[in-house]
C-alpha cells in the first residue's frame, strides 16, 4: 500500500478515536447505571440525603434501647476476624454495640437500620461526639457531659472509666455540649422536626444523668436491674478474656472516629420486614457493585418469626446483594428456657456468627420450622 494512503488511513483512525474520546467525555453520567466500585465516598449532604431517602416511617419497640443488654456481644470477635473480609458492607441494628463489630470487620460502609427513629437520632448524637472529641477520654467525657479528666500514662481501661465517672459536671456544661451537638447535626441537611431535637436532648440528658450506671430497660416493666450497666458492657471481653470494645483501645477508637468523619456509618429508620428501607439500601448497594459482608440482627428475628412479617423479612434479605461468605451476627436469649450450646456461664445471651447462604438454603428446603432452627449451631 502506498505511503500516502497509509498516512490517510492513520489520520482517519486517529480522528475517529479522538471523536470517540470527545463524545464519551460529553455524555452525561447515568446515575442509575451500575458500576463496580472499589470505594464509596459519602459527603455530609449525601449522608443526610441517604438517611431521608432510605428511611421509612418508624414503628414501636418497648424499650428506649439506649445501650445493649447482650453481655455476650464480644464473644463473636474471633469468628469475625476469621470469616469477614475487610471492605464489605456491614448492616446492623440498635445502638453502639455495632461500633465494636464495625472496628473488627473494617467494612467500607455501615448501615444501621432500626424500627425506632430515636435510634437513628441517637446515632447522630454519637456521630457529633466523635467529631467533637480528639481521643476516647474526651469522647466518654462528652458522652456523659463531664469535664475531661487527666489520666496517668499507662493506665487501664478501668482507670479511664473511673476517672470519667468521678469527673465534675453541671447543667451549664451539659447545655453547652448539647448546643454544640445540635450545631453539628444541622450540617447534614436532614429534615429534623422539633420532636427530633427533643429526642436528641432526651437521649443525651439520660446519658448525662445516669452516667456509667445507665442500663437497658423495657418501657413499663421496671426490669433495668436484670441487665448490666453501661460500664459493665464496656468492660466485657471476647471468649479469650480480651477487652475488645471499640473504646478499649485508642487505636480502635481512632479508626472508628475516621470512619465516622468520612460519613461511612449511615443510620436509618426501617423495619426488617418493612416495604422500603431494605429495598432502597439493596438498590444502592447493587448500583455500586457492593455486597453485604456482615449483618448484625441482634434477636430481631425472634420478634418476627411465626408471623406474616417473617416472610417479608426473608424477602427483604433476598433483595440484598449477598456474597457466598456473608454472615449473620445473632444474639439468642433462652426465652423458652432452652440453653444454647455456645453459651458461656454468667451470660444470659449467646452471640454467634452463622452463614447467610446456609440460612437461605434451609429456607428454600423448608427446614426452618421454629425459631430454634434459626439460631441453633
Amino acid at each position: 500500500m502506498p505511503v500516502s494512503k497509509l498516512r490517510r488511513n492513520s489520520i482517519f483512525l486517529a480522528g475517529l478515536l479522538a471523536a470517540f474520546v470527545i463524545a464519551a467525555s460529553t455524555v452525561p453520567w447515568n446515575h442509575e447505571q451500575p458500576r463496580a466500585a472499589t470505594d464509596v465516598q459519602v459527603t455530609a449532604l449525601q449522608f443526610g440525603q441517604y438517611i431521608d431517602e432510605w428511611s421509612e416511617p418508624e414503628g414501636y419497640f418497648d424499650s428506649d434501647n439506649f445501650i445493649s443488654n447482650e453481655t455476650s456481644y464480644l464473644h463473636v470477635v474471633g469468628d469475625l476476624h476469621q470469616r469477614v473480609k475487610p471492605g464489605g458492607i456491614y448492616l446492623g441494628v440498635g445502638p453502639d454495640q455495632n461500633f465494636s463489630y464495625i472496628v473488627h470487620t473494617h467494612p467500607m460502609l455501615a448501615i444501621i437500620t432500626d424500627i425506632r427513629r430515636q435510634n437513628m437520632l441517637q446515632h447522630l448524637l454519637f456521630k457529633a461526639l466523635f467529631a467533637m472529641a480528639s481521643n476516647r477520654v474526651e469522647y466518654l467525657s462528652l458522652m456523659f457531659s463531664r469535664q475531661t479528666p487527666r489520666l496517668e500514662p499507662g493506665g487501664s481501661f478501668q482507670d479511664l472509666l473511673d476517672a470519667v465517672r468521678a469527673a465534675k459536671t453541671d447543667g451549664g456544661l451539659f447545655q453547652k455540649n448539647l448546643d454544640a451537638i445540635k450545631t453539628i447535626v444541622n450540617q447534614y441537611g436532614l429534615k429534623l422536626s422539633s420532636d427530633d431535637y427533643a429526642k436528641i436532648e432526651y437521649v443525651y440528658r439520660t446519658f448525662w444523668q445516669e452516667n456509667l450506671d445507665l442500663r437497658f430497660s423495657s418501657i413499663g416493666r421496671g426490669n433495668a436491674s436484670m441487665y448490666p450497666s453501661f460500664e459493665e458492657m464496656l468492660l466485657e471481653t471476647d471468649r479469650q478474656g480480651r477487652q475488645q470494645n471499640y473504646l478499649s483501645s485508642e487505636d480502635l477508637f481512632q479508626w472508628l472516629k475516621k470512619f465516622q468523619a468520612e460519613n461511612r456509618l449511615i443510620p436509618i429508620v426501617g423495619d426488617f420486614a418493612g416495604p422500603h428501607a431494605f429495598r432502597a439500601v439493596g438498590s444502592f448497594l447493587k448500583a455500586n457493585g457492593l455486597q453485604v459482608s456482615a449483618f448484625y440482627t441482634s434477636n430481631v428475628e425472634f420478634y418476627l418469626f411465626g408471623r406474616a412479617a417473617w416472610s417479608r423479612f426473608v424477602a427483604n434479605l433476598r433483595s440484598l446483594p449477598l456474597a457466598e461468605d456473608s454472615v449473620f451476627i445473632r444474639s439468642y436469649f433462652p426465652t423458652y428456657g432452652r440453653p444454647h450450646p455456645l453459651n458461656l456461664p454468667g451470660h444470659r445471651s449467646t452471640s454467634m456468627v452463622s452463614s447467610v447462604m446456609s440460612f437461605l438454603a434451609d429456607d428454600d428446603a423448608s427446614q426452618i420450622r421454629s425459631y430454634w432452627d434459626v439460631v441453633k449451631p
